[in-house]
């Protein structure tokens, strides 16, 4: 049994003096017979090369499906007359959306995604939004795994669908006239840039663009305000906070856009709108970002009051709105807390959670991919939701008039028990002495020294938070893990937003290397601490995530024991390279412009397609990519697997690499296939860490 290989059509590129060679771009073409055979014959050896580990897969799954909650549909939310809820009938792939009145009537179906055609091999929720007066609700829906959503539009007076076919649609929002929709849509290329913003007269049939962003660099956002009487346009860059604002009272929908903040590259601001004043949330007194307010008819910098200060370590990460109480989230070091004041700024309730580590949301959410919290403004209970490792979603409804929280929901969990297993945070020191933070889990009977798997990501400023059923965390899946004596850990290291906006700068451009260096700190800190054995740590990542493990295997090969990267970045030179690449050109904030020689230089140092060598064996690597993936296209784990097989006399027989045919970037989305999917990566990691302990 032996890996396949590629044919080799060798093309040499020199750019600033230095000399590449790229025997695998061919790749690139789907239509090309020959690829399409290569991928099928490498699904076809992860299934030969695993077969041994059939009866554990079995085992893992059946744990997995037997760790499903039976219900785990969030409580309603309230738009106008009507809550709208989710409901999951046997034997249906995905849970129909239903709405009832408020003054109690009998529910009645709004949208059922069972019906629409290509639903049951792959269905994502883009957008749920219905109109305040409930005559129309909105919804955009991806049925291949590329994220291209289609935006209809439903009339709930006729059961009829008014508006279809949009393509590329991201975010929604109703004016308040009930009839007019304001979306965003991304270009008709592999950029994934949302440069355009349009208003759609539902009543009339009649759409048109009315904003359109120029630059390359910046995305285009729609939201409306907590208190539902503003609508605001956000230019942003990737990952970031808005560079520019646009304003738009909700009630005049065929009003001109007003620029509430000009441009300001280098600064971010998010408006919001509060009584008789605008907020602005901004970062020009510091990385940490602080809250100021201003006239609405005069909102200029000299007319900005300080409500909030910015503060050294506190970073201020959003704000949210009551009609008679502003709420913050914020956070020092890891730990978060909601703090609310009244109206004079009075702080009148602070809620800290008592795990140190772990997931905050403000608002209800509908799931999908572009869906904004929501929570009632004309009142005085706050609904936020707490996740972490050992704790299944719990959702409160806390009081902010007499300071008292209630449980709304709890997310029930068949067969576990929270006293079986202990969270915690531990310090390791980086190569500079910055202490780097790890969120922890095990059994608490685990015997340490023992294996660890842990997850990373450390770029463009995402957090990565643990919380039960979410991604990156993914509980009911990971028990199986810790049932068998492997702790799992999340490294928030540098290029993550976990401490703030200068944790995020710490690893960017020339410093990017300090992403991977604190993921090699990290497992060398749980090895000294006697947590991790010293051949007995796994670390996985995925998407930029991805190509984080991969550049840092390729850094400390002899430190990990096995690596898993799912739809990884892999590439990251000859992505940046080329512009028309998804997300490339907005991504040289974080990796640099290889088209500037230094910048190219460091970049090639650490690029872990092109520093492969057959001197330089890796550790056993999983990698997955799907075929249908808009976000790292198939093509670009494809190139590396096929690159790290030429290097190796024996093709790497320890490299796996299998090809989702159907899904996209966050993998299937529903039905037996999911659960293989984990179940299988799972079995793999398993086998490689009883490998080493033997």
């Amino acid at each position: 049994m032996q890996p396949p290989l590629p044919s080799v059509e060798p093309r040499i590129r020199v750019l600033h003096n230095d000399v590449t060679m790229d025997q695998f771009r061919w790749l690139r073409d789907l239509k090309n017979p020959g690829v399409r055979a290569y991928l099928e014959a490498e699904n076809s050896y992860a299934e030969k090369a695993t077969a041994h580990l059939k009866g554990l897969k079995a085992e893992l799954i059946a744990e997995i499906e037997g760790h499903q909650p039976c219900e785990n549909a969030p409580p309603a939310f309230q738009v106008g007359r009507f809550e709208y809820f989710q409901r999951h009938e046997q034997g249906l792939a995905h849970p129909a959306w239903w709405r009832r009145p408020v003054a109690g009537h009998p529910a009645e179906l709004v949208m059922d995604p069972n019906v629409l055609e290509g639903a049951e091999l792959f269905y994502k929720l883009g957008v749920f939004e219905p109109s305040d007066d409930g005559r129309y609700v909105a919804f955009s829906f991806d049925v291949i795994g590329d994220e291209n959503y289609e935006l209809w539009v439903r009339d709930m007076e006729t059961a009829r669908d008014v508006w279809m076919g949009s393509r590329r649609a991201a975010m929604v929002v109703w004016a308040a006239d009930g009839h007019t929709l304001f979306f965003t849509r991304e270009r008709a290329d592999l950029r994934r840039q949302t440069h355009e913003l349009i208003r759609l007269d539902v009543a009339a049939g009649h759409s048109e663009v009315v904003f359109e962003e120029a630059d390359e660099r910046l995305n285009v956002g729609i939201r409306r305000s907590d208190s539902s009487a503003w609508l605001f346009l956000d230019v942003k860059a990737l990952h970031r906070g808005p560079v520019e604002v646009w304003c738009l009272p909700a009630d005049q929908p065929d009003a001109g856009w007003r620029r509430l903040v000009a441009r300001e590259f280098g600064h971010h601001i998010l408006a919001e709108h509060w009584q008789d004043k605008f907020l602005f949330h901004l970062d020009d007194a510091g990385p940490y970002y602080r809250l100021v307010r201003a006239p609405i008819d005069d909102p200029s910098p000299s007319r900005w009051e300080e409500v909030i200060p910015h503060r050294n370590g506190v970073t201020l990460e959003e704000v949210h709105l009551l009609e008679h109480h502003l709420v913050v989230l914020e956070r020092e070091g890891l730990r978060p807390r909601l703090v609310s004041r009244n109206g004079s700024g009075r702080i009148e309730a602070t809620i800290v959670p008592d795990e140190p580590s772990c997931t905050v949301r403000v608002g209800l959410s509908t799931g999908a991919s572009y869906s904004v919290p929501r929570h009632p403004f004309r009142s005085s209970k706050l609904l936020y939701s707490v996740s972490s490792f050992v704790t299944p979603d719990i959702f409160f409804e806390h009081d902010l008039a007499d300071d008292r929280s209630a449980v709304l929901h709890q997310a029930h969990v068949p067969g576990y028990d929270a006293g079986q297993y202990v969270a915690t945070v531990v310090m390791a020191e980086a190569e500079d002495g910055v202490q780097v933070p790890i969120s922890l889990v095990s059994r608490r009977d685990r015997t340490s020294p023992g294996p660890v798997l842990l997850n990373v990501y450390g770029c463009y400023g995402t957090s990565r938070w643990p919380s039960f059923f979410t991604w990156p965390s993914s509980m009911t899946a990971r028990l199986s893990l810790l049932d068998r004596g492997v702790a799992f850990g999340i490294v928030h290291v540098r290029g993550g937003g976990e401490l703030g906006r200068p944790w995020q700068e710490a690893a960017t451009r020339y410093q990017k290397r300090n992403t991977y260096t604190d993921l090699i700190a990290g497992a060398a800190g749980l090895v000294e601490r006697g947590i991790a054995t010293r051949d007995g740590i796994a670390i996985e990542g995925s998407s930029a995530g991805g190509g984080t493990v991969l550049a840092t295997a390729n850094l400390r090969p002899d430190l990990f024991r096995a690596v898993i990267a799912e739809v990884p970045l892999a590439d990251l030179l000859d992505t940046e390279l080329d512009f028309t690449m998804p997300y490339a050109l907005r991504e040289t904030a974080e990796y640099g412009d290889p088209h500037i020689a230094d910048e190219y230089r460091y970049l090639r140092s650490y690029d872990p397609y092109y520093n492969l060598s057959a001197d330089r064996p890796l550790p056993p690597t999983y990698i997955d990519a799907a075929l249908d993936d808009s976000q790292v296209l198939y093509y670009q784990p494809a190139r590396y697997v096929a690159q790290r097989r030429s290097c190796s006399g024996g093709r790497d027989s320890n490299l796996i690499f299998r090809i989702r045919m159907v899904g996209g970037h966050s993998g299937g989305s529903h039905g037996p296939g999911v659960a293989e999917q984990t179940a299988f990566r799972m079995a793999w990691v398993l086998d490689q860490l009883r490998r080493s302990s033997s």
